[in-house]
């Protein structure tokens, strides 16, 4: 049986709390812990004109503020310390001995929420309010015009009076947005670390000619494959030669290639664009030179319109640093093309490509974000993606409430239970689950495809995606008539993962489900994370006889010792 949560019967320290003599009473926890919120800002010295209220504008060198990245040149990088109280570390700090945390910050707020519906945004949605420092002097009126903070490091961390810095806690490690002063406030708008993924993944032509396109094509995107992607139309960029470009740098290879539906053979792989072009081929064949991400095309037809149509490719995509092929694999690559791969929580990947393991692919012929990439590779597997407070990027995917290791009941751990609303797409319960396969990238209808295609083509192009063996309980309609049914567009290739991912969710989503707010003294929010396991007991709304949950939602503001969380289960 599970010890119920109890500040007055459980030792501190087994939260990692420990108890120093000059402490305060926080509101609501019963038990002595001062906190005190610190705060290190790493802005650039001297704005170079930026104005306080630019808004971020995302470049690569912004990347250098982060962690592990090269280093800015000395001295251009100034830290600003501040706290929600004027605080001086200890002389024998291990970290900073007799660093003054000025006492300017007067408000902050976080939280992050997972998604609960496939339908939502797979991007973890974290809410930061402004950093507010009090400026009623007017002291800090002139750091908008020294510092520059638009993409720059930005920690909130949360400690006990009297602990070493090395034992606090991180709130928030994200990257500033924009000065925001005020009479009395120097406010500081935030960002968190996926932030620095709104950048352009792909690269433009320059229009120069050859592989840099022809004048017309300057500041179109170059296209982007991922693991294998079928049916990918091109682009001729030398009719001369036949010459496509299907990927921006290294491929694995071209495993088929069509013209409006006609099939081409394979002769090889070269090294070079040179080689390639050198290459003896005769018409209805076609070579890659992988290394640059390159294909020829030699024509069946000749004339003045040497192609029939569309020509399309089945490309086993990005291969630099090693060919990647599962979802959370071309995730982490998509991050690390982004300047990323430094922040990104390899745990995290190498456990979701285990639980959700086959080839997918993934392609854009148009211009996107990392960001709004990751998005879409999470989105097709019902998963997501977003840093926690420790300013690292995570994937994962809602799961079944495991074996709860804590347990909060009215009195010990838990002071108020407000029932919240399930999105429409999840509610009441869901009867069939359905997950689409193997997309083709340029459907052709029959009509246009050339009659001498074989009938597997012919099938093959003219849907969109194929559907796996669905999963579905029909006696949740007898209960509810209008409950909704899942329909996932995946990125995988075989129908094996699909259907497998379908019985997943049909066995997630189909029970009636639940959420609700819970309000708790800070200590205990301070013990949990997105995603732990809690059994929560409570008089009313569904939790008499308790019932075990995952936290989905984790809310935390300075100032506020008490928090309202969010759980489903």
């Amino acid at each position: 049986m599970l010890d119920a949560y109890s500040l007055d019967t459980q030792p501190l320290d087994s939260l990692g709390v420990e108890l120093v003599p000059w402490v305060l009473t926080s509101v609501g926890t019963g038990r002595a812990i001062d906190y005190v919120y610190i705060v290190d800002l790493y802005p650039w010295q001297g704005t170079n004109g930026v104005s306080y209220g630019a808004p971020l504008v995302l470049d690569a060198g912004m990347l250098d503020a982060l962690p592990g990245q090269e280093e800015q040149p000395p001295g251009s990088i100034v830290p600003l310390y501040f706290a929600d109280r004027s605080y001086l570390t200890a002389p024998t700090d291990s970290v900073a001995p007799r660093r003054l945390y000025e006492g300017r910050v007067q408000g902050f707020s976080v939280e992050r929420r997972l998604p609960l519906s496939p339908t939502d945004s797979r991007r973890v949605a974290g809410t930061f309010g402004l950093l507010a420092l009090r400026n009623d002097d007017g002291v800090l009126d002139s750091l908008p015009d020294s510092f520059a903070v638009q993409g720059r490091r930005v920690v909130v961390k949360r400690l006990i009076r009297g602990q070493d810095l090395s034992e606090a806690v991180p709130v928030f490690d994200g990257v500033g947005v924009a000065w925001a002063p005020d009479d009395d406030v120097m406010g500081l708008t935030v960002r968190d670390r996926t932030a620095l993924a709104d950048l352009s993944l792909l690269p433009t032509y320059g229009g120069t000619g050859g592989k840099d396109g022809p004048a017309a094509w300057k500041g179109k995107a170059v296209p982007g494959v991922f693991g294998i992607a079928r049916w990918v139309p091109l682009e001729c960029y030398d009719t001369a030669y036949g010459l496509f470009r299907c990927h921006f740098r290294r491929i694995k290879g071209v495993t088929g290639l069509w013209d409006k539906g006609g099939a081409y053979s394979y002769v090889g792989d070269y090294p070079t664009e040179a080689a390639l072009k050198a290459a003896s081929m005769i018409g209805g064949q076609y070579a890659t030179c992988c290394a640059e991400g390159l294909v020829r095309a030699v024509p069946s037809t000749g004339g003045s319109q040497p192609y029939q149509g569309t020509v399309t490719a089945d490309i086993e995509g990005d291969a630099e640093g090693g060919y990647v092929e599962t979802h959370a694999e071309i995730a982490a690559r998509l991050l690390e093309i982004g300047g990323l791969g430094g922040v990104v929580a390899g745990g995290t990947v190498t456990s979701h490509a285990a639980y959700l393991p086959g080839a997918c692919g993934f392609a854009w012929t148009s211009q996107t974000t990392v960001g709004e990439s990751v998005s879409t590779v999470m989105q097709s597997c019902a998963s997501w993606w977003g840093d926690d407070r420790t300013g690292m990027i995570r994937l994962g995917r809602l799961e079944e409430s495991g074996v709860p290791d804590l347990e909060l009941v009215p009195g010990a751990g838990l002071l108020d239970v407000t029932p919240s609303t399930l999105p429409a797409s999840i509610a009441p319960a869901v009867w069939r689950s359905a997950v689409n396969y193997r997309r083709c990238y340029s459907v052709i209808s029959r009509d246009a495809i050339l009659v001498t295609a074989d009938e597997a083509t012919k099938a093959f192009a003219e849907r969109e995606y194929r559907e796996a063996p669905p999963s579905a309980n029909s006696l949740i309609l007898s209960r509810y008539p209008t409950a909704p049914e899942l329909t996932l567009n995946s990125g995988f290739d075989n129908p094996g993962p699909a259907s497998d991912l379908a019985s997943y969710l049909q066995a997630l989503y189909a029970r009636s489900r639940g959420a609700w707010a819970l309000k708790v003294p800070l200590v205990v929010a301070a013990s949990l994370w997105l995603g732990r396991s809690l059994r929560v007991t409570w008089p009313r709304h569904g939790l008499a006889q308790g019932r075990d949950v995952r936290v989905v939602a984790l809310p935390e503001d300075v100032g506020d010792r008490i928090a309202t969380i969010i759980v489903w289960g």
